[in-house]
């Protein structure tokens, strides 16, 4: 009996273990990797931004960063003791957003070097932000840089120089080095791609080009408006009025039959070297109804016919009259004024 029950447990353990075997899975041969793979770009790794939510930039040393707006502007922007000035054909988008230090001790940041902007155009061209970040939560704007306590958090902004024309789709930001962690990249309307978050904020009219329906390309030309500042190479100016006279001037009285054009300026300094305002400083051009081109005559004091000349500080205000030669029978149509590389602005004198 024992012998046949010996005999039954080996023949069951000698058809398992064949069953077994056959249950084995054949897996497929794996096709060797190709010697040269295709050629592809190869994409920096790491997150699609979003206005409004938190992110963390660098391993090394980390920082928070939020992005809380970006806006466009032709106005110059200031920070600490340099200035911003767009040219003609560009424009400034400022980034406006917060840096908190995530850290378990005092952590000093320095914008120039704790982490980078750079905005790709829709040309693909790279537009990198210049001169570190300003302190917003200082009404003097100075450059940031200062040692942040543990879970403070700070509100900055940057500038990078853009061109006028059209939005920018794309902004990264990168960590201080090449390899201390991957990018972070803000698709922007009107990328189709774009979050609804992460609009800029346009430009006004009459800056706006009327053409571009995002209201982020900026005019070269620009159809001034009485009783509006805008922004020069050194000043914002505004136009207060235009008025004719026939008496004498610092030129003496006008020819026979003709008269003056007198333009009342406002002129506010914006820049940091107190440069003056003169006689030259702004390029003026009348033109009449028949295509002529009508002299300028001088700048003169706000009552006095004495030439205008004054070093202006950032933010003080210089009341001239600028004005012109207008012949018997001659008909003023427009103005344009422009400073050095500034935009030009454009009057219909009435």
């Amino acid at each position: 009996m024992r012998k046949c029950l010996f005999t039954i447990l080996i023949l069951s353990l000698i058809l398992c273990a064949g069953m077994s075997a056959n249950a084995v899975v054949k897996r497929k041969p794996v096709k060797p990797l190709p010697k040269k793979p295709p050629v592809a770009t190869v994409q920096l790794a790491g997150d699609n931004g979003v206005f409004g939510r938190v992110y963390s930039i660098g391993k090394a040393s980390p920082l928070y960063i939020r992005m809380k707006s970006i806006e466009y502007t032709t106005e110059q922007v200031a920070m600490g003791s340099m200035m911003f000035v767009p040219k003609s054909d560009e424009k400034l988008m400022v980034l406006h957003f917060t840096v908190q230090n995530p850290q378990k001790a005092e952590l000093f940041v320095r914008g120039d070097y704790s982490f980078r902007f750079t905005a790709v155009d829709g040309q693909n061209a790279n537009h990198d932000a210049k001169w570190g970040w300003g302190n917003e939560d200082d009404p003097l704007h100075p450059t940031f840089a200062m040692k942040m306590k543990v879970k403070q958090t700070s509100n900055v902004y940057a500038c990078i120089v853009v061109p006028a024309q059209n939005g920018v789709p794309k902004l990264m930001v990168l960590p201080p080095g090449n390899s201390d962690g991957p990018v972070l990249r803000y698709a922007l309307n009107p990328d189709p791609t774009a979050p609804v978050e992460n609009k800029p904020i346009p430009l006004q009219a009459p800056i706006a080009d009327p053409k571009d329906p995002t209201g982020y390309s900026a005019l070269d030309t620009v159809p001034g408006v009485v009783g509006a500042a805008y922004p020069y190479t050194d000043y914002d100016i505004t136009v207060q009025g235009f008025e004719y006279t026939t008496g004498a001037l610092d030129a003496g009285p006008p020819p026979a039959g003709g008269r003056y054009l007198i333009v009342t300026l406002l002129v506010k300094g914006d820049s940091f070297g107190n440069p003056m305002f003169r006689f030259d400083s702004i390029r003026y051009t009348l033109e009449s109804t028949d295509g002529e081109m009508l002299k300028y005559q001088n700048t003169l004091l706000a009552t006095a016919n004495r030439s205008a000349g004054k070093n202006l500080k950032p933010g003080e205000e210089y009341t001239v009259r600028a004005y012109f030669t207008v012949p018997k029978d001659v008909t003023p149509k427009t103005l344009t004024m422009k400073q050095g590389v500034s935009r030009t602005y454009e009057y219909a004198v009435p």
